[in-house]
């Protein structure tokens, strides 16, 4: 275990830096999430029907996904703050561009441009905690992830009751209020002093060295062992998104609909909350494990239960696949150092978004299938089962070279 990251507190806390690390967090989903609350006005004008506007707003994730990769070698040869400030324009000038296209097919591609502009500074944060709060690193991962879904719920929550009225109620010129908040902290990243490590500039230095050093190492255990665990915490989330609104119209409760998916998507705010009070947390096998087991209860619950103990289920199952999404992706930065946290860091993305995706898909097709909509839920469950064995046997997992 790295020194820094398992004794934080015999240091000052780096206020500066971890105020940074919040807003940069807060930028990493608030484009993508403030697209659904838009998507009906969106469909209506470029004529989507149902389909393409559930791919609309899938498309940015599988971007994220699949971006990880090229993302990792951004920032090797260009260094942390240069990917962060230019991933996080690149969203935000993809963002707007949604708005000012002029057909659908161009509506798609900003979109994927957005998710890569994304895939490169959310790659890039895990690093970037072990840079910028080096004897803090737990901590650090656990704000810039409380900072990611205060924007989710940003996004998601707030689009359509103040910035579309702030746009008059043009959906084009809400985006481009939201990107207002993001630019400024794209200069304030670009401007501000950080913490700069040896190790960044030399690599900068070497592109045939970042090409190699930088990608994952595909024939590593661990890529996929912490890859796959990853995915169990991100279906679990995605999983109950896309098919809770089929699933309780199915069961006559339609009517709690609205309620049910705010308290849903509340739940990872409260669940950073938790991470952040206790980072120490970050590292160790047994509250991963714990959150694991209850995610899967709690999901269980949701798929074969009804009335209010299905609701009541299915909120465990968001507050404890945050915690484990958040425990995860921390990891990297906390076991690893340099270019290894982004290598390790690109290799879960990847595996872990892509397999959560496919799972969803799987879920939708067999419940069309067989005609039983909480079939969707049932492979997501089954493969969160068998991802148990990835847990390990080690109280805190090892470091990562």
């Amino acid at each position: 275990m790295n020194q820094s990251a398992a004794h934080p507190a015999t240091q000052a806390v780096p206020y500066k830096m971890l105020i940074i690390l919040w807003l940069v967090g807060w930028t990493l989903r608030v484009p993508i999430l403030a697209a659904p609350p838009l998507a009906t006005r969106i469909s209506e004008s470029f004529g989507l029907g149902e389909a393409a506007e559930g791919a609309l707003t899938m498309l940015p994730v599988v971007a994220v996904a699949f971006g990880a990769i090229p993302a990792a070698w951004i920032i090797a040869r260009f260094g942390l703050r240069a990917a962060i400030v230019a991933g996080l324009l690149v969203m935000t000038v993809a963002s707007v561009t949604r708005g000012q296209v002029s057909s659908a097919s161009l509506l798609f591609f900003a979109s994927g441009v957005m998710g890569m502009g994304v895939a490169v500074f959310q790659t890039a944060l895990p690093a970037a905690t072990r840079v910028w709060t080096p004897t803090h690193v737990a901590l650090g991962s656990a704000v810039y992830l409380n900072g990611m879904m205060m924007g989710e719920l940003s996004g998601a929550g707030l689009t359509l009751p103040l910035v579309l009225p702030l746009a008059g109620g043009d959906w084009r010129f809400a985006l481009v209020l939201w990107s207002v908040p993001i630019v400024l902290i794209a200069l304030l990243v670009a401007l501000i002093k950080v913490p700069k490590e040896q190790a960044e500039t030399d690599n900068a230095a070497l592109p045939g060295l970042c090409q190699q050093g930088s990608l994952p190492r595909w024939d590593d255990i661990r890529v996929w062992q912490y890859g796959l665990l990853l995915a169990s915490s991100v279906v679990a989330f995605f999983v109950v998104n896309a098919y809770s609104g089929s699933i309780l119209q199915s069961r006559g409760e339609y009517g709690a609909a609205e309620e049910f998916h705010f308290a849903y998507n509340a739940t990872p705010l409260l669940a950073s909350f938790v991470v952040l009070i206790r980072p120490g947390w970050v590292g160790l096998r047994g509250p991963i494990a714990v959150s694991a087991l209850l995610t899967i209860l709690g999901l269980a619950g949701f798929a074969f239960m009804e009335g209010w103990l299905s609701w009541a289920s299915a909120l465990v199952a968001g507050f404890a696949a945050t915690i484990e999404l958040i425990l995860l992706i921390s990891l990297p930065p906390t076991i690893a150092k340099g270019i290894a946290v982004t290598r390790l860091s690109a290799g879960m993305t990847l595996i872990g978004f892509s397999v959560a995706f496919l799972l969803t898909l799987l879920g939708g097709w067999l419940a069309d299938r067989m005609e039983w909509i909480e079939m969707a839920l049932v492979p997501s469950l089954f493969f969160m089962i068998a991802a148990l064995g990835g847990l390990g046997r080690a109280v805190r997992y090892p470091d990562y070279e």
